[in-house]
């Protein structure tokens, strides 16, 4: 079947964000190093009994502790900035809510691929556009708010993908249909397969050409990048 075929009822195309519109770990660890300084300046306590590579660990070891931190990542944060504020002496309200919005600030100063930003002028000319994320990036704070109509997160619904619940619920927000929508993202199971479960479209947006799990069923999509979105999508728009 041809993708105008298979598309030519698709009125949104929605993204995942970290990874696909924007390296992930680059900016997670500016902004983690941003913390660190901040503390070192303001709470020197903690950061005396911890480097900054023994903060993440504890942090991670931190975010397991409760099942709600696997789908809000603002809150795992803002518990552990509390924690460890009154872990040493210090008013845990006040690290947690000074801290969380050093951070928050930081997490917001992505570098785009760069096909993102002139492809997505370009999408928008034709779709309407949205993103589900299991993260905490903010769509208006990264400056896609022009562009991106809606944008669901885990957070916001206390669900992460894949399940079904947060692509529903992306699909009423536009009032579409599950078959309209065409969902990009990086990670096989929660962006492909996920979208797909739901009823959707789904592309596999393969920037680093590493191997498909063999254990998932094959993605019926495939891209390197947006440029090769916009063909797929628009085979006959010379993009």
């Amino acid at each position: 079947m041809e993708p105008t075929a298979v598309f030519d009822q698709v009125t949104v195309v929605a993204f995942d964000l970290d990874d696909t519109l924007w390296p992930c770990m680059p900016t997670i660890h500016r902004a983690e190093d941003t913390l660190y300084r901040w503390l070192q300046q303001s709470y020197p306590r903690i950061t005396a009994n911890y480097n900054p590579a023994q903060m993440v660990e504890l942090r991670r070891e931190f975010s397991t502790r409760d099942r709600r931190y696997a789908v809000d990542m603002t809150l795992m944060r803002c518990d552990f900035l509390h924690h460890i504020g009154e872990l040493h002496d210090y008013d845990g309200v006040q690290v947690s809510q000074q801290g969380f919005d050093v951070f928050f600030a930081a997490r917001q100063q992505v570098e785009f691929y760069a096909d993102v930003l002139p492809c997505l002028r370009r999408l928008k000319k034709s779709f309407r556009l949205g993103a589900i994320s299991n993260g905490n990036a903010s769509v208006e704070q990264v400056g896609l708010g022009h562009l991106i109509e809606y944008s669901v997160s885990a957070s916001e619904l206390q669900v992460a993908k894949p399940d079904p619940l947060i692509y529903r619920h992306f699909a009423e927000r536009f009032e579409a249909a599950p078959e309209e929508i065409v969902y990009v993202g990086d990670h096989p199971a929660y962006d492909v397969l996920g979208a797909n479960q739901a009823g959707f479209h789904a592309v596999w947006i393969n920037r680093e050409q590493i191997p498909w799990p063999a254990h998932l069923p094959d993605p019926s999509h495939q891209v390197m990048d947006l440029h090769q979105l916009e063909k797929l999508l628009k085979p006959d728009s010379g993009a």
